[in-house]
């Protein structure tokens, strides 16, 4: 006879509760292998329950192979050969009943810091949710089989129009909507673009720079070579001698030194670009929209004359992470390559948001809400240079940025080495990152220096903080 307590099953349905009891015993050996189980009806009427709630417990426990049946004879626990984990198959766990938290705790959880300067996203709070919200709704109300059939694979037409647009006003690029593919992430269209760059390609990243490039080279197992940096940008000469044929920059401003790649380098990269058939250029332009006392500089794709020069951009920081769709501008060799190799594919970009981003282009919302986006920055950077530069316990021999992006560069006077500071901080609730992590190849003048991204503090706390901050250098 075989009895359960069913006042344990919680909120799950009758059958749900009885199959994971029955499969508890037969993988716990509480019900050997080959016993045979009582009939429907007797097992029904022993727990005071119907004979169809027991019939689709045995049809799961069947279809998954727990139990086997024989014609005339009934249903038979069946022979397994390994046991899984115990804990992933226990019916009377529940969140809602959970016997201790250490049934509760979670895989990963999210580290919790008085302050953090490491995040380069935007600031959530100043998500334009409102203006979203409505836009979305009119979508919903004016779109149907649009937003349920399958997108074109390029992205909806609508938003490459829309793009196309304000790159033309916002960036100088006179470009075709058809040059513009839209996918869900840059690294999709990474993915996506490497594949259709010559083979054997040798790839290059700038040291220091976004540390995501590299890591997609390696793990698409690519050759790559690391750049260094001057004061116009990337050095022409390393960039020579390290033989590559693929070159990843972002000249607007460079992430995190803050450089801006001056016009007469500018014109050495399109001419290194133009000397062999083999040769692109990626220019990523992300957060090229921050720039507070100048309008930003036309971009590198503008002024390309042999179609080499691949920009790639994204709405994460404009707009919000959560809003997967980025897009690169391919030049017209590539996008054929493109149209006949991946017309299969489907778009990786919710339809129903890029249909919205695009009215919210369209509609002035979108620059209305950059403009206030880089107000906010703007006073979120002078007052946490102000608050630095009144400290008196940061031994900082200077402070650069302020003028573009989101984040300042605190260069230390200081024996500490970037682990024992980032440890140090980390002790006062600080997470924080040093230039140096940036680098794949470490050079002097990259160590001791803080990258403190504008994180979104009141007044007393982010003073609090910079007092914290002082405080290590001071016991060190």
């Amino acid at each position: 006879m075989l009895i359960y307590d069913f006042s344990k099953r919680g909120t799950r349905p009758l059958y749900e509760f009885l199959y994971h009891c029955l499969k508890e015993d037969i993988l716990t050996g509480r019900i050997p292998s080959g016993t045979k189980l009582p009939s429907k009806r007797e097992l029904a009427s022993d727990n005071q329950i119907s004979v169809r709630t027991v019939m689709n417990a045995y049809d799961q426990l069947l279809t998954e192979g727990y139990i086997t049946s024989e014609e005339k004879r009934g249903y038979f626990a069946a022979k397994l050969t390994a046991e899984p984990d115990r804990a992933a198959f226990s019916p009377y766990s529940s969140p809602a009943q959970a016997k201790n938290a250490e049934e509760m705790e979670p895989l990963y959880k999210e580290d919790s810091w008085y302050a953090d300067f490491t995040s380069n996203n935007t600031i959530y709070e100043k998500f334009p949710f409102s203006l979203w919200r409505k836009t979305i709704r009119e979508v919903l109300s004016e779109y149907e089989l649009e937003l349920v059939e399958r997108a074109h694979f390029l992205g909806v037409p609508a938003l490459r129009a829309a793009i196309a647009d304000y790159l033309y006003r916002s960036r100088g690029m006179r470009i075709s909507p058809e040059s513009i593919v839209i996918g869900a992430s840059i690294e999709y269209l990474y993915e996506k673009l490497i594949k259709l760059l010559p083979e054997h390609s040798v790839y290059s990243a700038e040291n220091p720079g976004y540390r995501k490039i590299p890591r997609i080279y390696e793990e698409f197992g690519l050759s790559w070579k690391s750049l260094e940096m001057d004061d116009s940008g990337v050095s022409m000469e390393s960039l020579r001698a390290s033989g590559a044929n693929v070159l990843h920059v972002s000249p607007e401003h460079h992430y995190p030194l803050g450089t801006v790649t001056t016009a007469g380098r500018r014109q050495e990269l399109l001419s290194w670009v133009s000397e062999t058939s083999d040769r692109y250029i990626i220019e990523d332009d992300y957060d090229c929209e921050f720039r507070y006392s100048t309008k930003s500089i036309p971009a590198l794709q503008s002024m390309d004359t042999s179609h080499r020069v691949i920009y790639m951009n994204t709405f994460s920081k404009s707009l919000a992470p959560a809003i997967r769709i980025s897009y690169m501008v391919l030049p017209k060799k590539l996008m054929s390559r493109y149209i006949s190799g991946a017309n299969f594919y489907s778009n990786s970009a919710s339809s129903c948001e890029q249909y919205a981003l695009a009215r919210f282009i369209e509609n002035g919302s979108f620059e209305r809400h950059l403009s206030r986006l880089k107000k906010y920055y703007r006073q979120e950077g002078e007052r946490l240079l102000r608050i630095l530069k009144q400290s008196t316990l940061i031994p900082a021999s200077r402070i650069t940025g302020g003028s573009c992006g989101t984040h300042l560069l605190v260069y230390l006077d200081t024996s500490m080495t970037d682990v024992e500071i980032r440890w140090a901080a980390r002790s006062k609730g600080i997470n924080l990152a040093c230039l140096s992590e940036f680098c794949t190849e470490i050079r002097p003048e990259y160590e001791h220096v803080l990258v403190l991204n504008y994180c979104d503090l009141d007044e007393r706390t982010l003073m609090e903080t910079v007092r914290r901050l002082g405080n290590i250098f001071i016991q060190w």
